[in-house]
Parts: structure tokens; C-alpha cells; sequence
């Protein structure tokens, strides 16, 4: 096959995979969520209602978000995306989905250029992205989907580099990775990675000795101290200036036992990441029958544990799940796939017994991916029956809504923003703590309101993944509305 019409081949397959699911599931079409997809309705609250400028709401933004975390790109992202399709949450998925695609190309082409096959190569890409992961193909909050993205186009042109190509491809590579680093900080952590591997493909065909790997190092000190900087200046303006504090999956504390930290991987390892285990345990026997020819995959290991330690510390508190599994599967698929298929001893029965684990993970995850988008697409159904069912009642009347949404206040945001941008503004939300019934945002968020006065309540239900109690109101003069994983409470006529 031609050069050509490979390409032509790889991006109709995946265009067609990604776009096939997200269509066929309903999640491109499936609307709000009460998570993170509120932040495009407050962008666009603040550049129609509140009349600001695109540049004001940039700088608002990204300095609000500074003083918290170190994701700048993320918000200019966003507010971008908010200025251009406002709260039209199906076009801003459709971006979603392109950038899948393009993540799946470029994962695609890292592995042909690390000289793997067809085949191989397209079990890589979606040993990546399929799984619990696969939430970043359809959720609008998570920064993963753009950072996998950068990170793969970054390395492939590093690895095309590496492969004798310009220089500009270096110049290339340095300038998107830096752009995937400031866009949310774990994947800060795969600089290190890049610089070893840079090292690594230099030694490929030398003896290790310390004299090549001072030669390798003078070859390609350019580019690695430019990465090298990079990763510096960032951890040190996280660490030293924007502080830690607000990072509460990061690290080690000492009011947490060792043994809720084994508790919460535990648990993790019989969940989320339980595919990964089996078959990676399995797989890794199959190895290590070829014990004295995986003794010299040492180099390739330092390589995978310098992808995956980095990432189990920094969410140490809470294991990897969904889409934090993202980058750290990078490492997984790169030991698994493109070392491990293309291990040259690897052969017979022992090789077809590999290979099988690798498709039946693979299986095992696509079967998660379509539940999981399945479960996506009913939540935003009901959220979107909800919030066009209540505007229809208390549009154009002085009626007033009850959120009670918390602890989740995103789901209290979007109640406030979606409703101000549909010209209602009645709003008020339930304290579940203290029994009161606040506005709770905006320039009257101290204004209460008496139960009495309320005509709509909207919480969530046990089919909702969100729901964590009953509120404690009197629901008798008032009618139940399901709305799936929604239910609405409608005052009875007197």
C-alpha cells in the first residue's frame, strides 16, 4: 500500500470510529451536563448580558484560573470556543470529536515511525484511547482529549527528527509540546519522558557506555535543553509561585494512612483499571518465559516507568480513573504494543496468546466505552428535558425554581447561567446544611426566599451518578415530574 493511500485509509477509519460512536451513542447531540459545560454559558453570559470584550474575559479567565492552577491554554481555549458557537454544545462537540481524531492519526503515525505495522499501529491508537478514558471523546470539561492530542504530534515530530528529518521538525516538536504543557499540568510530566527517549533512540544501536552517552547528549543538547527549561520553569512557577495547594489529588499527606492510599488503588485496580491488570499480568508472563532476552528490555522499561510513576504520584490521592487513566496508558501501550509485539523472541503459540490479550482488552474496553457513552447521552436527555420543561412553565411569570444540585455546584451554575441567557432569572438554591434557600450567585446572591414562594424543584434522582441524598423539603403539595436521572417537583395548582 501506497504511502498515500494509507493515509487516505487511516483517517476515513478513524474519522469514521470516532464520529460512528458519538453519533450513533447520542453524545454529540446530548446537550448539557451540569459538570464543567457550564463555563460556556457564564463566557457567553459575560460577553452578551454583561456586554464585556473578548479580551476582558480572556484575561479574566486565565488570571482567575492562575491563581489557582497552571492551565492557560485550557481557558483560552474555552473562552474562544464560547465567543465562536456560544452555548451551542453540538458544534463544540463536533470540535471535541475532530480532535479525537486527530489524536488517533497521530498516535497512529508515533507508532508506524517507531517501526511498527499497519495493524500494530492502529492497536496502539486505540489501546490509548478506548476505555474508561474514551469519556474525553464526548465531555466538554476534560483537558485530556487536547493534551494526548499535542503530546502525539509533538513526539512525532520529534520521532520524524530523530529519523533524520530537518530541523524544523525539532523547532516543531518543542513548540507544540510546550503548548500541550500549559495545558494541564500532568502532562507537564511527560517532558521527562521525551528527553529519555531522545537518548534512547540515539543509544539504540550503540553499546551503553558513559563515553556514547555523553556524545548522544552533545548530538541533540539543543532540543533537550529546551525541553529541559521547560519543564523547569513550569514546576517551579507551580511549586514556588501558583503554590500546590489547590491540588488535592497530588501527592502525599499526612492526615491520610498508608492504608486508605491502598484502599483507593485497590479499589481503582478492580475498577477503572482492572483490563489493564489482567492482561497486563498476563502479557508480562508471556515475557519473562523469554527471561534472558527481556533482561535487555531495561531501557524500554525506564522509559515506561518514567511515563507511569510520575502519574500514579500525582494522583496518588485518588488513583487513575476515567479520564486520568490519560496519559498514563501512553505508557501501558507503548511497553505492550510497540515493544512488546515487536520483541523479537516473541513467537508461535506464546506470540498468538500476546496478541489475543492485546484485542480482547481492547474488546473489553470498547464494550466500557459504549456503556459509559450510552450513560453520557441519558444524563444530558434528562437534563435537557428538565431545563426546557421548567423555562416552559415559569417563562414570563414571576415563578421561582429551587436548584438543589449541591454539593455539585456546577450543576447549580449551569441552573444560573442557562436560565439568564434564556432571559429568566428566578433562580434560587437550596442549602441542603443549613436548611436555606439562597440565590447564591450573581449581584443578589444573598437574597432568600421562603419555601413557600417556590413553584419548580429540580434535584437529582438515584438514576444519577450525582445523587448522594434527598433533600430535606416537603414535597406534598407539589408533583413529580421524572425526567430520567432529573426529577422536577411541580407545585399542584390550588
Amino acid at each position: 500500500m501506497s504511502r498515500t493511500k494509507e493515509t487516505f485509509c487511516v483517517w476515513g477509519f478513524f474519522t469514521v470510529l470516532v464520529f460512528g460512536v458519538v453519533i450513533f451513542t447520542g453524545t454529540l447531540t446530548s446537550g448539557f451536563h451540569l459538570v464543567d459545560d457550564w463555563e460556556f454559558a457564564k463566557y457567553v453570559d459575560w460577553m452578551t448580558l454583561e456586554d464585556r470584550s473578548l479580551w476582558d474575559c480572556l484575561r479574566e479567565a486565565v488570571g482567575y484560573d492562575l491563581t489557582l492552577r497552571f492551565r492557560p491554554l485550557y481557558y483560552i481555549n474555552r473562552v474562544l470556543m464560547a465567543a465562536v458557537f456560544g452555548i451551542n454544545l453540538t458544534a463544540i462537540s463536533v470540535v471535541k470529536a475532530a480532535e479525537i481524531v486527530i489524536a488517533h492519526v497521530a498516535l497512529y503515525a508515533c507508532a508506524r515511525q517507531m517501526k511498527c505495522g499497519k495493524a500494530c499501529a492502529a492497536l496502539f491508537a486505540l489501546t490509548v484511547m478506548v476505555g474508561y478514558q474514551s469519556a474525553v471523546w464526548w465531555k466538554l470539561g476534560p483537558q485530556e482529549s487536547y493534551g494526548i492530542m499535542m503530546f502525539a504530534i509533538g513526539f512525532y515530530l520529534l520521532l520524524k527528527w530523530l529519523d533524520g528529518g530537518p530541523v524544523w521538525y525539532a523547532y516543531g516538536s518543542v513548540t507544540v509540546l510546550f503548548l500541550m504543557s500549559i495545558y494541564k499540568e500532568p502532562f507537564i510530566l511527560l517532558l521527562p519522558f521525551v528527553g529519555l527517549y531522545v537518548l534512547y533512540a540515539e543509544l539504540q544501536k550503540e553499546r551503553f557506555t558513559f563515553r556514547n552517552l555523553l556524545a548522544a547528549l552533545r548530538r541533540r543538547l539543543p532540543y533537550l535543553l529546551a525541553i529541559g527549561i521547560i519543564f523547569t520553569v513550569e514546576m517551579f512557577l507551580i511549586v514556588f509561585v501558583i503554590g500546590t495547594n489547590n491540588y488535592d489529588y497530588v501527592g502525599l499527606d499526612e492526615g491520610i494512612a498508608l492504608e486508605q492510599y491502598a484502599q483507593i488503588w485497590h479499589e481503582a485496580v478492580h475498577a477503572d483499571l482492572k483490563w489493564y491488570m489482567r492482561f497486563g499480568f498476563v502479557m508480562m508472563l508471556i515475557l519473562f518465559t523469554y527471561w534472558e532476552q527481556s533482561k535487555k528490555l531495561i531501557w524500554e522499561i525506564i522509559l515506561t516507568a518514567s511515563i507511569i510513576l510520575p502519574q500514579c504520584i500525582t494522583y496518588s490521592k485518588t488513583a487513575l480513573a476515567e479520564r486520568y487513566i490519560l496519559p498514563c496508558v501512553f505508557g501501558f501501550a507503548f511497553f505492550f504494543v510497540v515493544i512488546g509485539v515487536n520483541f523479537r523472541p516473541l513467537s508461535g503459540k506464546r506470540r498468538a496468546v500476546y496478541v489475543l490479550c492485546l484485542v480482547l482488552m481492547l474488546a473489553a474496553h470498547g464494550r466500557v466505552m459504549l456503556r459509559e457513552a450510552d450513560y453520557f447521552t441519558y444524563r444530558g436527555e434528562s437534563i435537557r428535558a428538565m431545563l426546557e420543561s421548567t423555562l416552559e412553565i415559569v417563562q414570563g411569570t414571576d415563578k421561582k425554581v429551587l436548584s438543589c444540585f449541591a454539593p455539585n455546584l456546577e450543576g447549580n451554575r449551569t441552573m444560573y447561567y442557562w436560565f439568564r441567557l434564556h432571559g429568566y432569572d428566578e433562580v434560587f438554591y437550596w442549602e441542603e446544611e443549613f436548611h436555606k434557600i439562597n440565590r447564591s450567585f450573581g449581584p443578589r446572591e444573598d437574597e432568600q426566599a421562603a419555601f413557600e414562594e417556590i413553584d419548580v424543584i429540580v434535584m437529582y434522582n438515584r438514576d444519577d451518578r450525582h445523587w448522594c441524598y434527598e433533600p430535606s423539603l416537603d414535597l406534598s403539595d407539589f408533583a413529580l415530574q421524572r425526567c430520567g436521572t432529573i426529577d422536577m417537583w411541580v407545585r399542584k395548582e390550588n
